[in-house]
Parts: C-alpha cells; structure tokens; sequence
C-alpha cells in the first residue's frame, strides 16, 4: 500500500504529464517516499489520458481514471480521493505551477502531526512570479472575499490554494458532507473538513509550462456561487444577513441623533465642522446600539474574552467604516445632495467594513 496518494486533475495536460511524473518520481524517489500518481482525466481530447497510461515510474505507481459527461477540478479532485489507497493525500495540479519538489515537505509536515498542510503562494514574498496587476488584484480580492464568507479560511493565508496535503481522515469523516461547486476545493475541506491542526509551507508560484490556464469568466462566477453556497451552509450567510438588519435598525438610531445634533443643538451653525460633528454623534449613538444587538444576537456564539475588548474592537471597525461613511457625506452635500440622503448612502459603503472587521477582530470564529 503506497504512503501517499497524489491527485492531479486534468483536462488537456498532455504535454505538462510526463514531466510532473518524472518530476515527482525523483523527488519522491530522493526522500524515500512511496507514492501513486492518481490522473483523473475528464476525458481531454488532446490525448491526456493516453500519455499518463504508458507512464512509467521508479518509485511509485500510475492510475488513471477518465471520466465521461462530467467536468469539474474539485469533482475531480473527490474522485481521486475514492480511488486513493495512501494514508496521505495531496493535491496539486498538472501544469508545474506547483513544484513537485514541495511534495516531500508537505508531506513532512503531516507527519510531524499536521492534519492539514497547504503550500501557500503567500507565506513570503516571492510567492508569486509572472503575474500581471490584473491578476494579483484578482487573486488578492478573491482570498478577501474567502476570509469574509468563509471564517475557517483564517487558518491560512492562500485559501485559494490548489496545492495542499492532507490526512484521510479529514474527508472520510467531514464535519458535514463535501459537495464542492467550480474549483477550489480547498475551500470546502476548510469549511467542513475534520481536522485540528493547520499548516503551511510557502513556496513559488510558477509560470505554466504547457497549456492554457482555466481561468476566466465562468471559473469567477462559480467561484462567487460557492463561496455563497459556504456561506448559506455554515450559518456565515444568515449572520451576514442579521447583522445588516441591526445595522439597518441602527440607522433610524443614526439619522436622529445626527437630526438632533445638526438641527435641534445648533450645529448646523458651525457649517461642515458642524455637520461633521453631527455624523459623528450619530455615529456613536448607533455604535453602542448596534454592540448591544450584535452581543445579544448577531454574534452571541462567539463572546470570548472581555465586553469591553469586544467593544473597543467594534468600535474601531465601526470607525474605519465611519471614515467612508463621513467623507461620503460631506463630498454628497458639497454638490448639493440632501445630508440626510447623503449619509444614509455612506452607512451602506460603510457596511461591508464593519461586517468584515467585526467578524475577524471583535467576534472572531
């Protein structure tokens, strides 16, 4: 029985298989590693499935699984994992985009007690090579959006990673059942695997050695579904929801203490220094409302530590979306648009800064 079981999705990789083979068959090979290399092919019409069966291997063995119909990296990707026969699994892709030579580490690293170890494009800062700005904007608004609807995506920091070893028992015994949407199936062990410990080993992103990348369009979009279907299935969607429902109860609190302020105290008076310190009061009006209802309902599962260490760190997220929340109401009511009109759009940009720092700092899961 191999020691580990490596799982390469493909999809016209014909060119890229046998140098990950080879690749990893040495480095393996070098660190007394014995492994099988397990191609689940959905069914490339370049011939890929072809070249992986007359592959040959030193010291491991070759399965290759071609799947007719049905698309996918992270169906794949559980496919694999059925066929596996190793006590370690790893994932990895078959573009050399990911440097078989990490295998042996991540590997190590299991052993010394990880359950789950990911190879991250952004433990140190040459993780990532060759990309243009478009792309590592794209990237780094992707892991963004990761860490907000899926909090278990806090253990690292490449939740985006396709590259990452794991103990089997983490997806034979899931805390809820696997069901992955597009291609990050990281995502999913995260949210649901069964597991306790978390590691990294950082390593360079590579260029592509043959093929075309899978990214586009549709890959984004499934991307956004899933990390929506997470959020729905860990509860993250509906605490998202409640808190902007408190958030909008706060801004009735909000419009009438920056009413009363700015109209009935005679700060209207002062002009925009006035008006400024009218959002703020209505500002801290809402902060402690909203506290109150966030520590009673939103986030009531998570109230560890001291209310005043909750409190001071939602007051600061609370701050930073109040800095958008004022320079929008003051740049609205500079061309003319009703303050109370102008404030209430600042409160909503100011919404998503407060969910994300509130959920990570003051309530973290």
């Amino acid at each position: 029985m191999p020691k580990v079981s490596i799982v390469v999705p493909t999809y016209n990789e014909r060119d890229n298989v046998p140098v990950l083979a080879k690749r990893l068959d040495e480095a393996l090979g070098r660190a007394g590693i014995d492994f099988e290399l397990i191609i689940v092919d959905d069914d490339s019409p370049d011939g890929t499935a072809e070249v992986a069966k007359k592959l040959k291997l030193k010291h491991g063995k070759v399965k290759v699984f071609v799947r007719k119909g049905e698309k996918g990296l992270a169906s794949a990707v559980l496919k694999g994992f059925e066929l596996a026969e190793g006590k370690y699994l790893v994932v990895m892709d078959a573009d050399l985009q990911h440097p078989p030579e990490v295998v042996p580490e991540l590997v190590e690293k299991l052993e010394e007690g990880c359950d789950l170890v990911i190879a991250s494009r952004y433990a140190h800062r040459e993780g990532v090579r060759g990309w243009n700005p478009v792309r590592k904007i794209i990237s780094r608004g992707a892991t963004l959006l990761a860490k907000l609807l899926v909090p278990a995506t806090k253990y690292t920091t490449d939740p985006m990673s396709g590259f990452f070893a794991l103990k089997r028992e983490v997806v034979e015994n899931p805390k809820k059942p696997l069901n992955p949407l597009g291609y990050k199936i990281l995502l999913e062990i995260l949210a649901k695997g069964n597991f306790k410990k978390v590691c990294e080993v950082p390593y360079v992103f590579g260029k592509r050695l043959a093929g075309e990348s899978k990214l586009g369009g549709r890959v984004m979009a499934e991307y956004l579904l899933h990390l929506l279907k997470l959020a729905r299935e860990t509860g993250e969607l509906r605490r998202m929801i409640t808190f902007a429902a408190i958030g909008a109860t706060g801004i009735a609190v909000n419009e009438a203490a920056l009413y009363a302020v700015y109209e009935l105290l005679g700060a209207k008076g002062l002009g925009y220094a006035g008006l400024a310190l009218a959002g703020l009061a209505g500002f801290e009006a809402s902060v402690l409302y909203n506290f109150i209802l966030h520590e009673m309902i939103t986030f009531k599962d998570r109230r560890r530590g001291s209310p005043a260490r909750r409190l001071a760190h939602y007051e600061l997220g609370s701050a930073l979306g109040a800095v958008v929340q004022i320079a929008v109401l003051l740049g609205l009511t500079s061309i003319g648009i009703n303050y109370l009109i102008a404030n209430l759009v600042g409160i909503l940009l100011g919404l998503g800064i407060r969910y994300s720092y509130s959920a990570t700092k003051a309530w973290p899961a």
